[in-house]
Protein backbone atom coordinates (compact mmCIF):
# COMPACT_ATOMS: atom_id res chain seq x y z
CA UNK A 1 0.00 0.00 0.00
CA UNK A 2 1.32 3.42 -0.94
CA UNK A 3 1.99 5.88 1.82
CA UNK A 4 0.18 9.22 1.75
CA UNK A 5 2.68 12.09 1.90
CA UNK A 6 1.49 15.05 3.92
CA UNK A 7 1.79 18.64 2.75
CA UNK A 8 4.07 19.38 5.72
CA UNK A 9 6.49 16.64 4.71
CA UNK A 10 6.54 17.80 1.08
CA UNK A 11 7.36 21.32 2.22
CA UNK A 12 10.08 20.01 4.47
CA UNK A 13 11.58 17.93 1.69
CA UNK A 14 11.61 20.88 -0.68
CA UNK A 15 13.66 22.81 1.86
CA UNK A 16 16.38 20.17 2.29
CA UNK A 17 18.91 21.71 -0.16
CA UNK A 18 18.53 25.13 1.44
CA UNK A 19 18.70 23.80 4.98
CA UNK A 20 21.64 21.57 4.15
CA UNK A 21 23.55 24.53 2.78
CA UNK A 22 22.92 26.30 6.05
CA UNK A 23 24.53 23.41 7.89
CA UNK A 24 27.88 24.49 6.49
CA UNK A 25 27.26 27.86 8.14
CA UNK A 26 26.72 26.07 11.47
CA UNK A 27 23.06 27.14 11.76
CA UNK A 28 21.75 25.09 14.74
CA UNK A 29 18.14 25.37 13.59
CA UNK A 30 19.07 24.09 10.14
CA UNK A 31 20.94 21.14 11.64
CA UNK A 32 17.94 20.21 13.75
CA UNK A 33 15.59 20.50 10.76
CA UNK A 34 17.77 18.19 8.70
CA UNK A 35 17.89 15.68 11.52
CA UNK A 36 14.11 15.56 11.54
CA UNK A 37 13.76 15.27 7.77
CA UNK A 38 16.41 12.58 7.39
CA UNK A 39 15.69 10.90 10.72
CA UNK A 40 19.33 11.35 11.61
CA UNK A 41 20.52 9.49 14.70
CA UNK A 42 23.11 11.31 16.79
CA UNK A 43 24.32 7.99 18.20
CA UNK A 44 23.95 4.29 17.47
CA UNK A 45 23.38 2.58 14.14
CA UNK A 46 22.04 3.10 11.58
CA UNK A 47 23.22 6.68 11.20
CA UNK A 48 20.03 7.55 9.31
CA UNK A 49 16.79 5.62 9.28
CA UNK A 50 16.27 6.17 5.57
CA UNK A 51 19.15 5.46 3.19
CA UNK A 52 21.08 8.43 1.83
CA UNK A 53 23.91 8.67 -0.71
CA UNK A 54 27.21 10.50 -0.42
CA UNK A 55 29.90 10.89 -3.08
CA UNK A 56 33.53 10.16 -2.25
CA UNK A 57 36.87 10.12 -4.03
CA UNK A 58 39.53 7.64 -2.99
CA UNK A 59 42.98 6.64 -4.13
CA UNK A 60 42.75 3.17 -5.66
CA UNK A 61 45.81 0.93 -5.37
CA UNK A 62 46.70 -1.79 -7.85
CA UNK A 63 45.73 -4.45 -5.29
CA UNK A 64 42.26 -2.98 -4.72
CA UNK A 65 39.16 -4.49 -6.24
CA UNK A 66 36.15 -2.36 -7.18
CA UNK A 67 35.02 -0.51 -4.04
CA UNK A 68 31.41 -0.98 -5.09
CA UNK A 69 31.83 -4.76 -4.91
CA UNK A 70 33.76 -4.97 -1.64
CA UNK A 71 32.02 -7.07 0.97
CA UNK A 72 33.05 -4.76 3.81
CA UNK A 73 31.84 -1.65 1.98
CA UNK A 74 28.46 -3.33 1.49
CA UNK A 75 28.43 -4.30 5.16
CA UNK A 76 29.22 -0.72 6.18
CA UNK A 77 26.32 0.55 4.08
CA UNK A 78 23.93 -1.97 5.63
CA UNK A 79 24.99 -0.96 9.15
CA UNK A 80 24.85 2.79 8.57
CA UNK A 81 22.26 3.27 5.83
CA UNK A 82 24.81 5.48 4.07
CA UNK A 83 25.55 4.57 0.45
CA UNK A 84 28.81 5.81 -1.05
CA UNK A 85 29.13 6.65 -4.73
CA UNK A 86 32.84 6.04 -5.30
CA UNK A 87 35.20 7.94 -7.57
CA UNK A 88 38.14 5.53 -7.62
CA UNK A 89 41.30 7.30 -8.81
CA UNK A 90 44.60 5.53 -9.62
CA UNK A 91 47.80 7.02 -8.20
CA UNK A 92 49.08 8.25 -11.55
CA UNK A 93 45.95 10.40 -12.03
CA UNK A 94 45.29 11.63 -8.50
CA UNK A 95 47.14 14.96 -8.67
CA UNK A 96 45.55 16.02 -11.94
CA UNK A 97 42.07 14.94 -10.81
CA UNK A 98 42.35 16.80 -7.51
CA UNK A 99 43.45 19.96 -9.29
CA UNK A 100 40.51 19.69 -11.67
CA UNK A 101 37.95 19.08 -8.94
CA UNK A 102 39.04 22.04 -6.85
CA UNK A 103 39.48 24.38 -9.83
CA UNK A 104 35.94 23.62 -11.02
CA UNK A 105 34.48 23.45 -7.50
CA UNK A 106 32.88 20.15 -8.51
CA UNK A 107 33.78 18.39 -5.30
CA UNK A 108 32.79 15.03 -3.86
CA UNK A 109 31.19 15.08 -0.43
CA UNK A 110 34.16 13.23 1.07
CA UNK A 111 37.83 12.82 0.25
CA UNK A 112 39.37 9.62 1.58
CA UNK A 113 43.05 8.84 0.77
CA UNK A 114 44.29 11.04 -2.08
CA UNK A 115 44.90 14.57 -0.82
CA UNK A 116 48.36 15.74 0.20
CA UNK A 117 49.21 18.10 3.06
CA UNK A 118 49.63 21.19 0.89
CA UNK A 119 46.20 20.61 -0.67
CA UNK A 120 44.62 20.15 2.75
CA UNK A 121 46.05 23.43 4.06
CA UNK A 122 45.33 25.33 0.85
CA UNK A 123 41.76 24.22 0.34
CA UNK A 124 40.99 24.24 4.03
CA UNK A 125 42.07 27.88 4.29
CA UNK A 126 39.95 28.68 1.22
CA UNK A 127 36.86 27.14 2.78
CA UNK A 128 36.64 24.26 0.31
CA UNK A 129 37.31 21.74 3.07
CA UNK A 130 35.27 21.87 6.27
CA UNK A 131 36.97 22.16 9.69
CA UNK A 132 36.34 18.91 11.55
CA UNK A 133 37.01 20.00 15.14
CA UNK A 134 33.39 20.68 16.17
CA UNK A 135 32.06 17.75 14.15
CA UNK A 136 34.45 15.40 15.92
CA UNK A 137 33.42 16.80 19.27
CA UNK A 138 29.69 16.38 18.58
CA UNK A 139 29.39 13.32 16.35
CA UNK A 140 32.51 11.16 16.62
CA UNK A 141 32.97 9.67 20.10
CA UNK A 142 35.37 6.95 18.91
CA UNK A 143 37.59 9.44 17.09
CA UNK A 144 37.35 12.01 19.88
CA UNK A 145 38.43 9.44 22.45
CA UNK A 146 41.35 8.31 20.32
CA UNK A 147 42.60 11.87 19.76
CA UNK A 148 42.29 12.69 23.45
CA UNK A 149 44.26 9.58 24.38
CA UNK A 150 46.86 10.22 21.66
CA UNK A 151 47.67 13.95 21.79
CA UNK A 152 50.57 13.54 19.35
CA UNK A 153 48.11 12.36 16.71
CA UNK A 154 45.85 15.33 17.36
CA UNK A 155 48.87 17.65 17.18
CA UNK A 156 50.01 16.18 13.88
CA UNK A 157 46.50 16.44 12.38
CA UNK A 158 46.19 20.13 13.31
CA UNK A 159 47.08 22.67 10.62
CA UNK A 160 48.85 25.99 11.34
CA UNK A 161 45.52 27.80 11.75
CA UNK A 162 44.60 25.48 14.63
CA UNK A 163 41.98 23.50 12.69
CA UNK A 164 41.72 19.87 11.64
CA UNK A 165 40.73 19.53 7.98
CA UNK A 166 41.71 15.88 7.56
CA UNK A 167 41.75 12.78 9.73
CA UNK A 168 44.84 10.57 9.63
CA UNK A 169 45.28 6.82 9.40
CA UNK A 170 46.99 5.38 12.48
CA UNK A 171 48.28 1.88 13.17
CA UNK A 172 50.31 2.11 16.34
CA UNK A 173 52.39 -1.01 15.78
CA UNK A 174 55.80 -0.46 17.43
CA UNK A 175 57.83 -1.98 14.61
CA UNK A 176 56.44 0.66 12.25
CA UNK A 177 59.01 3.00 13.83
CA UNK A 178 61.64 1.81 11.38
CA UNK A 179 61.64 0.92 7.74
CA UNK A 180 64.30 -1.62 6.78
CA UNK A 181 66.41 -4.44 8.13
CA UNK A 182 69.88 -5.30 6.86
CA UNK A 183 69.97 -8.91 5.66
CA UNK A 184 73.19 -10.92 5.40
CA UNK A 185 73.63 -14.30 3.74
CA UNK A 186 74.19 -16.65 6.70
CA UNK A 187 74.99 -19.62 4.46
CA UNK A 188 77.85 -17.68 2.90
CA UNK A 189 79.11 -16.69 6.34
CA UNK A 190 79.07 -20.30 7.44
CA UNK A 191 80.80 -21.59 4.32
CA UNK A 192 83.60 -19.02 4.64
CA UNK A 193 83.83 -19.49 8.43
CA UNK A 194 83.03 -15.83 9.06
CA UNK A 195 81.13 -14.14 11.86
CA UNK A 196 78.46 -11.50 11.35
CA UNK A 197 80.21 -8.11 11.23
CA UNK A 198 79.86 -5.68 14.13
CA UNK A 199 81.74 -2.71 12.65
CA UNK A 200 81.97 -1.03 9.26
CA UNK A 201 85.49 -2.39 8.82
CA UNK A 202 84.34 -5.92 9.60
CA UNK A 203 81.50 -5.44 7.12
CA UNK A 204 84.05 -4.42 4.48
CA UNK A 205 86.07 -7.58 5.21
CA UNK A 206 82.97 -9.80 4.94
CA UNK A 207 81.83 -8.19 1.68
CA UNK A 208 85.32 -8.58 0.22
CA UNK A 209 85.32 -12.29 1.12
CA UNK A 210 81.90 -12.67 -0.49
CA UNK A 211 83.29 -11.25 -3.71
CA UNK A 212 86.54 -13.18 -3.88
CA UNK A 213 85.91 -16.64 -2.36
CA UNK A 214 83.00 -18.07 -4.38
CA UNK A 215 80.62 -18.59 -1.44
CA UNK A 216 77.72 -19.71 -3.68
CA UNK A 217 79.98 -22.49 -4.94
CA UNK A 218 79.21 -22.37 -8.65
CA UNK A 219 82.77 -21.66 -9.74
CA UNK A 220 81.82 -18.25 -11.18
CA UNK A 221 82.73 -14.79 -9.96
CA UNK A 222 79.07 -13.78 -10.01
CA UNK A 223 78.61 -12.90 -6.34
CA UNK A 224 77.39 -9.36 -5.60
CA UNK A 225 78.35 -8.58 -1.99
CA UNK A 226 75.88 -5.72 -1.42
CA UNK A 227 72.67 -5.57 -3.47
CA UNK A 228 71.18 -2.11 -3.90
CA UNK A 229 68.82 0.20 -5.76
CA UNK A 230 69.82 3.78 -5.01
CA UNK A 231 66.44 5.31 -5.79
CA UNK A 232 64.37 2.78 -3.83
CA UNK A 233 64.26 3.46 -0.11
CA UNK A 234 63.50 -0.19 0.67
CA UNK A 235 66.62 -1.45 -1.05
CA UNK A 236 69.11 1.40 -0.78
CA UNK A 237 72.27 1.61 1.31
CA UNK A 238 71.15 4.61 3.33
CA UNK A 239 70.38 2.74 6.55
CA UNK A 240 74.13 2.20 6.97
CA UNK A 241 74.85 5.96 7.14
CA UNK A 242 73.91 5.83 10.80
CA UNK A 243 77.17 4.02 11.55
CA UNK A 244 78.91 7.32 10.79
CA UNK A 245 76.56 9.43 12.90
CA UNK A 246 74.20 10.56 10.13
CA UNK A 247 70.70 10.80 11.64
CA UNK A 248 68.63 11.16 8.43
CA UNK A 249 70.40 10.46 5.13
CA UNK A 250 67.30 10.43 2.93
CA UNK A 251 63.73 11.76 2.90
CA UNK A 252 63.86 15.29 4.29
CA UNK A 253 67.54 14.81 5.22
CA UNK A 254 66.75 16.91 8.29
CA UNK A 255 67.61 16.08 11.89
CA UNK A 256 67.09 17.85 15.20
CA UNK A 257 69.89 18.27 17.74
CA UNK A 258 69.22 20.16 20.99
CA UNK A 259 66.05 21.58 19.47
CA UNK A 260 67.82 22.96 16.40
CA UNK A 261 67.04 21.69 12.90
CA UNK A 262 70.08 20.76 10.85
CA UNK A 263 70.71 19.46 7.33
CA UNK A 264 72.62 16.18 7.37
CA UNK A 265 74.28 16.38 3.91
CA UNK A 266 76.52 19.24 5.08
CA UNK A 267 77.72 17.45 8.22
CA UNK A 268 81.23 15.88 8.37
CA UNK A 269 79.60 12.53 9.21
CA UNK A 270 77.87 12.54 5.81
CA UNK A 271 81.19 13.07 4.06
CA UNK A 272 82.72 10.19 6.00
CA UNK A 273 79.86 7.86 5.04
CA UNK A 274 80.16 8.66 1.33
CA UNK A 275 83.92 8.09 1.47
CA UNK A 276 83.25 4.61 2.87
CA UNK A 277 80.67 3.75 0.20
CA UNK A 278 82.98 4.95 -2.57
CA UNK A 279 85.55 2.50 -1.26
CA UNK A 280 82.99 -0.32 -1.46
CA UNK A 281 81.84 0.66 -4.95
CA UNK A 282 85.37 1.13 -6.27
CA UNK A 283 86.27 -2.42 -5.20
CA UNK A 284 83.13 -3.92 -6.71
CA UNK A 285 81.50 -4.71 -3.37
CA UNK A 286 78.31 -2.80 -4.24
CA UNK A 287 76.19 -3.87 -7.21
CA UNK A 288 77.64 -1.92 -10.11
CA UNK A 289 74.14 -1.47 -11.51
CA UNK A 290 72.86 0.01 -8.22
CA UNK A 291 72.27 3.44 -9.75
CA UNK A 292 70.65 2.29 -13.00
CA UNK A 293 68.69 -0.93 -12.46
CA UNK A 294 64.94 -1.07 -11.87
CA UNK A 295 63.03 -3.15 -9.35
CA UNK A 296 62.34 -5.95 -11.81
CA UNK A 297 66.02 -6.49 -12.55
CA UNK A 298 66.95 -6.24 -8.87
CA UNK A 299 64.32 -8.80 -7.88
CA UNK A 300 65.47 -11.15 -10.64
CA UNK A 301 68.98 -11.11 -9.21
CA UNK A 302 67.94 -11.62 -5.62
CA UNK A 303 65.54 -14.43 -6.53
CA UNK A 304 67.94 -16.09 -9.01
CA UNK A 305 66.72 -19.69 -9.31
CA UNK A 306 70.08 -21.48 -9.38
CA UNK A 307 72.21 -19.92 -6.64
CA UNK A 308 72.12 -16.82 -4.48
CA UNK A 309 73.86 -13.83 -6.05
CA UNK A 310 73.51 -11.23 -3.29
CA UNK A 311 75.49 -11.44 -0.09
CA UNK A 312 73.53 -8.68 1.64
CA UNK A 313 70.71 -6.23 1.04
CA UNK A 314 68.25 -3.99 2.86
CA UNK A 315 64.52 -4.68 2.79
CA UNK A 316 61.26 -4.10 4.62
CA UNK A 317 60.79 -7.82 5.25
CA UNK A 318 62.83 -9.70 2.64
CA UNK A 319 59.92 -10.25 0.28
CA UNK A 320 62.07 -9.44 -2.76
CA UNK A 321 63.70 -12.87 -2.44
CA UNK A 322 60.55 -14.38 -3.92
CA UNK A 323 60.46 -17.50 -1.74
CA UNK A 324 60.76 -18.57 1.88
CA UNK A 325 63.51 -20.97 0.86
CA UNK A 326 65.71 -18.19 -0.51
CA UNK A 327 64.83 -15.83 2.33
CA UNK A 328 65.91 -18.50 4.85
CA UNK A 329 69.49 -18.03 3.61
CA UNK A 330 69.52 -14.52 5.09
CA UNK A 331 69.37 -13.14 8.62
CA UNK A 332 68.93 -9.54 9.75
CA UNK A 333 72.03 -8.37 11.61
CA UNK A 334 72.60 -5.72 14.26
CA UNK A 335 73.62 -2.22 13.19
CA UNK A 336 77.36 -2.07 12.65
CA UNK A 337 79.42 0.52 14.50
CA UNK A 338 81.32 3.17 12.60
CA UNK A 339 84.72 4.74 13.32
CA UNK A 340 83.35 6.75 16.26
CA UNK A 341 81.25 3.91 17.63
CA UNK A 342 77.91 5.19 16.30
CA UNK A 343 75.24 2.54 15.61
CA UNK A 344 72.28 4.72 14.68
CA UNK A 345 69.55 2.96 12.70
CA UNK A 346 67.36 5.10 10.49
CA UNK A 347 63.92 5.96 11.88
CA UNK A 348 61.01 6.03 9.48
CA UNK A 349 57.88 6.23 11.57
CA UNK A 350 54.95 4.87 9.57
CA UNK A 351 52.56 4.50 12.50
CA UNK A 352 50.63 7.54 11.29
CA UNK A 353 49.81 8.91 7.84
CA UNK A 354 48.00 12.21 7.31
CA UNK A 355 45.02 13.08 5.09
CA UNK A 356 42.68 10.08 4.99
CA UNK A 357 39.30 11.78 5.45
CA UNK A 358 38.12 15.30 4.61
CA UNK A 359 34.66 16.78 4.16
CA UNK A 360 34.19 19.21 1.29
CA UNK A 361 32.19 22.43 1.34
CA UNK A 362 29.80 20.83 -1.18
CA UNK A 363 28.75 18.26 1.40
CA UNK A 364 25.16 18.87 2.54
CA UNK A 365 25.49 16.27 5.30
CA UNK A 366 28.71 16.90 7.23
CA UNK A 367 27.33 15.48 10.47
CA UNK A 368 26.32 12.24 8.73
CA UNK A 369 29.74 12.07 7.06
CA UNK A 370 31.51 12.47 10.37
CA UNK A 371 29.35 9.80 11.93
CA UNK A 372 30.31 7.53 9.02
CA UNK A 373 34.02 8.01 9.73
CA UNK A 374 33.36 7.30 13.38
CA UNK A 375 31.38 4.15 12.55
CA UNK A 376 34.41 2.88 10.61
CA UNK A 377 36.24 2.90 13.95
CA UNK A 378 33.60 0.95 15.83
CA UNK A 379 34.85 -2.14 17.69
CA UNK A 380 35.91 -5.07 15.53
CA UNK A 381 34.49 -3.50 12.38
CA UNK A 382 37.70 -1.52 11.94
CA UNK A 383 39.73 -4.76 11.80
CA UNK A 384 37.46 -6.04 9.03
CA UNK A 385 37.66 -2.81 7.06
CA UNK A 386 41.43 -3.00 7.37
CA UNK A 387 42.04 -6.70 6.66
CA UNK A 388 38.80 -8.32 5.48
CA UNK A 389 35.84 -10.01 7.16
CA UNK A 390 35.92 -12.58 9.93
CA UNK A 391 35.44 -16.09 8.63
CA UNK A 392 37.06 -15.68 5.24
CA UNK A 393 39.97 -13.34 6.03
CA UNK A 394 40.20 -13.18 9.81
CA UNK A 395 39.75 -15.57 12.70
CA UNK A 396 39.50 -14.86 16.42
CA UNK A 397 40.74 -17.20 19.14
CA UNK A 398 39.20 -17.74 22.54
CA UNK A 399 41.56 -15.19 24.09
CA UNK A 400 40.41 -12.53 21.60
CA UNK A 401 43.53 -12.57 19.43
CA UNK A 402 42.88 -11.89 15.73
CA UNK A 403 44.72 -13.80 12.99
CA UNK A 404 44.77 -13.29 9.22
CA UNK A 405 43.72 -16.21 7.03
CA UNK A 406 46.37 -17.16 4.47
CA UNK A 407 45.47 -16.20 0.89
CA UNK A 408 45.00 -18.74 -1.90
CA UNK A 409 48.27 -19.86 -3.48
CA UNK A 410 47.34 -18.01 -6.66
CA UNK A 411 47.26 -14.49 -5.18
CA UNK A 412 49.08 -12.22 -2.77
CA UNK A 413 47.83 -11.25 0.68
CA UNK A 414 47.35 -7.66 -0.52
CA UNK A 415 45.11 -8.68 -3.44
CA UNK A 416 43.26 -11.21 -1.26
CA UNK A 417 42.34 -8.46 1.21
CA UNK A 418 42.00 -5.66 -1.36
CA UNK A 419 39.10 -7.41 -3.09
CA UNK A 420 36.90 -7.19 -0.02
CA UNK A 421 38.09 -4.24 2.09
CA UNK A 422 39.40 -0.66 1.69
CA UNK A 423 42.48 -1.55 3.77
CA UNK A 424 44.51 1.43 5.00
CA UNK A 425 42.91 3.95 2.64
CA UNK A 426 40.26 5.21 5.08
CA UNK A 427 40.65 6.93 8.48
CA UNK A 428 41.11 3.85 10.70
CA UNK A 429 42.67 4.57 14.09
CA UNK A 430 44.32 1.62 15.86
CA UNK A 431 45.83 2.08 19.30
CA UNK A 432 48.94 0.12 20.27
CA UNK A 433 46.76 -2.31 22.22
CA UNK A 434 44.53 -2.89 19.19
CA UNK A 435 47.47 -3.30 16.81
CA UNK A 436 49.19 -5.77 19.12
CA UNK A 437 45.96 -7.79 19.35
CA UNK A 438 46.61 -9.02 15.79
CA UNK A 439 48.71 -12.14 15.38
CA UNK A 440 51.04 -11.15 12.58
CA UNK A 441 51.92 -13.18 9.50
CA UNK A 442 55.19 -15.10 9.59
CA UNK A 443 57.01 -12.36 7.65
CA UNK A 444 55.69 -9.55 9.83
CA UNK A 445 56.23 -11.53 13.00
CA UNK A 446 59.86 -12.00 11.99
CA UNK A 447 60.05 -8.27 11.40
CA UNK A 448 58.60 -7.62 14.85
CA UNK A 449 61.20 -9.91 16.40
CA UNK A 450 63.94 -8.08 14.48
CA UNK A 451 62.64 -4.77 15.81
CA UNK A 452 62.51 -5.94 19.42
CA UNK A 453 65.80 -7.84 19.52
CA UNK A 454 68.03 -6.10 16.96
CA UNK A 455 67.02 -2.56 16.00
CA UNK A 456 64.85 -1.05 18.72
CA UNK A 457 67.65 0.27 20.93
CA UNK A 458 69.56 1.81 18.03
CA UNK A 459 66.76 3.57 16.15
CA UNK A 460 67.38 7.32 15.94
CA UNK A 461 65.54 8.86 18.93
CA UNK A 462 62.31 10.68 18.17
CA UNK A 463 63.72 13.86 19.73
CA UNK A 464 66.39 13.90 17.00
CA UNK A 465 63.90 13.35 14.18
CA UNK A 466 62.29 16.10 12.15
CA UNK A 467 58.59 15.16 12.08
CA UNK A 468 57.35 13.65 8.83
CA UNK A 469 53.71 14.29 9.73
CA UNK A 470 53.61 18.06 9.96
CA UNK A 471 51.69 20.75 8.11
CA UNK A 472 53.32 23.90 6.78
CA UNK A 473 51.64 27.16 5.83
CA UNK A 474 51.09 27.88 2.16
CA UNK A 475 53.79 30.55 2.24
CA UNK A 476 56.27 28.11 3.80
CA UNK A 477 55.35 25.37 1.33
CA UNK A 478 55.73 27.73 -1.63
CA UNK A 479 59.23 28.77 -0.58
CA UNK A 480 60.34 25.24 0.31
CA UNK A 481 59.09 23.89 -3.01
CA UNK A 482 61.94 25.77 -4.70
CA UNK A 483 64.57 25.50 -1.98
CA UNK A 484 64.09 21.79 -1.32
CA UNK A 485 64.01 20.86 -4.99
CA UNK A 486 67.19 22.75 -5.86
CA UNK A 487 69.21 21.75 -2.82
CA UNK A 488 68.10 18.11 -2.54
CA UNK A 489 68.58 17.51 -6.28
CA UNK A 490 72.11 18.87 -6.12
CA UNK A 491 72.92 16.81 -3.03
CA UNK A 492 71.68 13.58 -4.66
CA UNK A 493 73.62 14.33 -7.84
CA UNK A 494 76.84 14.82 -5.89
CA UNK A 495 76.24 11.78 -3.68
CA UNK A 496 75.99 9.50 -6.71
CA UNK A 497 79.00 11.12 -8.35
CA UNK A 498 81.18 10.74 -5.27
CA UNK A 499 80.20 7.13 -4.58
CA UNK A 500 80.86 6.11 -8.19
CA UNK A 501 83.83 8.34 -9.12
CA UNK A 502 85.20 9.68 -5.85
CA UNK A 503 86.57 13.20 -5.39
CA UNK A 504 84.68 14.20 -2.24
CA UNK A 505 87.79 15.45 -0.40
CA UNK A 506 88.76 17.80 -3.22
CA UNK A 507 85.23 19.05 -3.89
CA UNK A 508 83.71 19.20 -0.41
CA UNK A 509 84.40 22.89 0.32
CA UNK A 510 82.95 24.03 -3.01
CA UNK A 511 79.97 21.72 -2.44
CA UNK A 512 79.23 23.43 0.89
CA UNK A 513 79.54 26.86 -0.71
CA UNK A 514 77.16 25.85 -3.50
CA UNK A 515 74.51 24.59 -1.07
CA UNK A 516 74.78 27.77 0.98
CA UNK A 517 74.39 29.87 -2.17
CA UNK A 518 71.21 27.92 -3.00
CA UNK A 519 69.59 29.17 0.21
CA UNK A 520 70.36 26.59 2.90
CA UNK A 521 70.08 29.26 5.60
CA UNK A 522 66.57 30.20 4.43
CA UNK A 523 65.57 26.55 4.14
CA UNK A 524 66.65 25.79 7.70
CA UNK A 525 64.97 28.92 9.05
CA UNK A 526 61.63 27.86 7.54
CA UNK A 527 61.94 24.29 8.79
CA UNK A 528 62.92 25.55 12.24
CA UNK A 529 59.76 27.67 12.33
CA UNK A 530 57.62 24.69 11.30
CA UNK A 531 59.29 22.48 13.91
CA UNK A 532 58.91 25.05 16.71
CA UNK A 533 55.23 25.55 15.91
CA UNK A 534 54.66 21.80 15.80
CA UNK A 535 56.28 21.32 19.21
CA UNK A 536 54.12 24.06 20.75
CA UNK A 537 50.79 22.62 19.52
Amino acid sequence: MKRRVSTQVLIALSMVPLLAACTNDKDPAAVESIKKVEKFNVSGLPIVNEKISLTASILKAAHHGDFNDMEMVKRLEKLTNVHIKWDQIPAESIKERNNLMFASHELPDIFFAGLNSIEVVQYGSQGLLVPLNDLIDKYAPNIKKFLNENPNVKKAATTPDGKIYALPWVYNQPYFEYRNSFFLNQEWLKKLNLKAPTTTEELYTVLKAFKEKDPNGNGKADEIPLGMIYSNLNNSHHVLYGAFGVLEPTGSKLAVVDGKVRYEPVQPAYKEAITYFHRLYQEGLIDLEAFTQDQKKYNAKIANKDVALYGSFTSFNGGETGSNERLAQYIPIEPVAGPSGDRFWRRQDNRMQLNYFSISSSNKHPEISMRLADAMNEGELKYELHRGPFGTHLTKSADGKITEVAPPASESQAVFKGKVAPLNFIPLLFSSKEALNVVESAANDARNVAYETIYKDNIVPEKNTYPSTVYSTLEEADKLKVLDLDIDSYVSEMEVKWIVRGGIDEEWDNYIKEINSMGLKDKLKIHQGIYDRYMKN
